[in-house]
């Protein structure tokens, strides 16, 4: 197989607005971006992977799109965008832009156009259909809540298709238009110099037959299985990468696809076809739930469990192999932050550089979370009345209903919301932690973490993490084999092997120190740790929570 530079990356993932502020609007910018380039060069990634940039009414931060040509004033310019390019190809990384394909805004010229002239050509770039009895065409249910259905107009007994907000109305691929115009998309902002693109929402393409289809009963309940992983959205999928990658081979495309299994993820990434590059996935975070608790779906608690992860892991690894690689996150926007949402069982330091090391190192792509390298937690909000997003607010109502009380719904959508991992880079101690000199837009109480005290201290999480990816940068952990080794339920091992070249890691998941019988002989020199090693008669000790790394030695 031959290998493309991105089989190599390592992703920094920026949530655009929440990074750096330099015009003191409270907004991050992309001028704030380019001032912490030499941050992210020396954090040792690769690729920048930039949440929506685009013109929007930030119905939903951005991925409700209104013009696909242009930048959101709120965080630059196009001149600030072609600096920002110059200055990340200048210090030799990437940059992939975050590219809503599922649907726009309805603010865009062509649903405007399509919802106020009869005789549109666009209205068919959309989806419609008629109501039946003064009700919708069917009883689905979005995933921002209530229908998948919003009135053309009051009077209208036309209704058009939305499976998130109501203001973010879904695409008609069906129409070849459609698919043209979303490839020009593309392949304007690879002319501007962008390395690649995350697909957003691409599994949702495709929709079964609409009319009159209603399913299980009760009230706008949703089930994907009429609007997620269709057999078209190939098809939709392979013109619209076959076009991209005619303007440049190189061009990198990874596919958001929150609910799909190992073997889908195969299947969009196939190297004969023309499909995505890497699959990312949410099924991959050795997450369990609280089957117990009264709370269902996107809020219920969850927590980490080895087990789950060591299952999860030997499947995508074996599933995947000789077809693409996994994508390695413990999160992105779209959670909370994983040091909130699993729950971990202490706060000890080591713990998160152990889960780093668990995941960064097998065979796959990272992904980091802005922040996540110095340990910072979510926002924490001091009343549910702080949260406004229509989850939340649903949420809220239901359990209040429930007499929850507002303490321990607040706990919990701390621990669960996704607002939470959207809060400003914490730069410093400073008031608005060197994000502004002025309240950011997403602001409530804060981790006591920051980069400044973590560049100066050589045993930081940001420390490790600059170890780790530049271990992760050498061929064996990109590019070798990888097997799961049989352990103790609390240790998880696995090997890493390219040619010669051999390595393990071991992690101890547990409060209680370990012993671990290395399964070879061979000279093991210590690459990386968070705790000091020990290894005698080949027998290795680790302490509570403890991790390494150990590589063939040269004797």
């Amino acid at each position: 197989m031959i290998m493309k530079w991105y089989d190599k990356a390592i992703i920094y993932q920026i949530y655009p607005k929440s990074f750096q502020d330099t015009n003191d609007d409270g907004i991050g910018d992309l001028q704030g971006i380019i001032k912490r380039l030499d941050y992210i060069k020396n954090l040792g990634v690769n690729t920048i992977w930039l949440n929506p940039i685009f013109v929007s009414p930030q119905v939903d931060n951005g991925y409700d799109v209104s013009n696909y040509f242009a930048i959101d004033p709120s965080i630059g310019t196009t001149d600030d965008f072609e600096q920002l390019i110059k200055e990340v190809h200048k210090r030799k990384l990437h940059i992939i832009l975050d590219l809503p394909i599922n649907h726009t805004s309805d603010q865009h010229p062509w649903f405007k156009d399509a919802i106020s002239n009869p005789n549109s050509i666009f209205k068919d770039y959309y989806i419609w259909d008629k109501g039946i009895d003064g009700h919708e065409p069917n009883n689905w249910g979005s995933f921002f809540g209530g229908s998948v259905w919003s009135k053309a107009s009051e009077n209208s007994d036309n209704y058009y298709f939305h499976l998130f907000d109501k203001k973010m109305p879904d695409l008609n691929w069906k129409n070849v238009e459609v698919q043209r115009s979303m490839a020009d998309i593309a392949k304007f902002w690879i002319d501007k110099g962008v390395d690649g693109f995350r697909l957003d929402a691409f599994i949702h393409m495709a929709k079964a037959n609409l009319s009159q289809m209603s399913l299980k009963e009760g009230k706008y309940p949703i089930d994907d299985t009429f609007y997620a992983k269709l057999p078209e959205v190939k098809q939709y999928l392979s013109g619209f990468v076959s076009e991209v990658k005619e303007q440049n081979p190189d061009t990198f495309l990874f596919g958001e696809a929150s609910s799909a299994d190992s073997h889908q993820a195969a299947e969009y990434t196939r190297p004969d076809e023309d499909e995505c590059d890497v699959i990312v996935s949410s099924n991959n975070y050795g997450e369990i739930y609280d089957d117990d608790s009264p709370v269902k779906g996107f809020f219920q608690p969850r927590k980490f469990s080895l087990d789950r992860f060591k299952e999860t892991f030997v499947d995508w690894e074996s599933v995947l192999a000789d077809i693409s690689y996994p994508a390695l996150t413990w999160g992105n926007h779209d959670v909370s932050r994983f040091v909130d949402r699993l729950n971990l069982p202490t706060t000890d330091p080591k713990l998160q550089k152990s889960l780093a090391m668990m995941m960064f190192l097998q065979r796959g792509i990272p992904i980091i979370y802005y922040g996540e390298e110095i340990g910072q937690h979510g926002l924490k909000y001091q009343s549910v009345d702080d949260f406004d997003d229509q989850r939340a607010v649903d949420l809220i109502a239901n359990l209040c209903q429930q007499k929850f009380s507002d303490e321990d719904i607040l706990n919990l959508l701390n621990e669960q919301d996704e607002m939470t991992a959207r809060g400003p880079f914490q730069w410093d101690d400073s008031k608005y932690c060197g994000f502004s000199n002025v309240q950011p837009w997403n602001f409530a109480k804060q981790s006591p973490v920051d980069a400044a005290n973590e560049v100066s201290d050589d045993d930081s999480m940001l420390s490790f993490y600059q170890k780790l990816l530049k271990l992760k940068s050498t061929p064996n952990f990109s590019q070798g084999n990888y097997r799961l080794l049989l352990t103790d339920k609390n240790i998880l091992a696995y090997e890493r092997t390219l040619g010669d070249e051999y390595a393990i890691v071991i992690i101890n998941y547990s409060k209680d120190s370990v012993e671990y019988k290395l399964p070879t002989t061979k000279d093991l020199d210590v690459a990386l740790a968070n705790q000091d090693i020990d290894i005698t008669d080949q027998t290795l000790k680790l302490e509570p929570w403890g991790c390494c790394a150990l590589v063939k030695g040269d004797k």
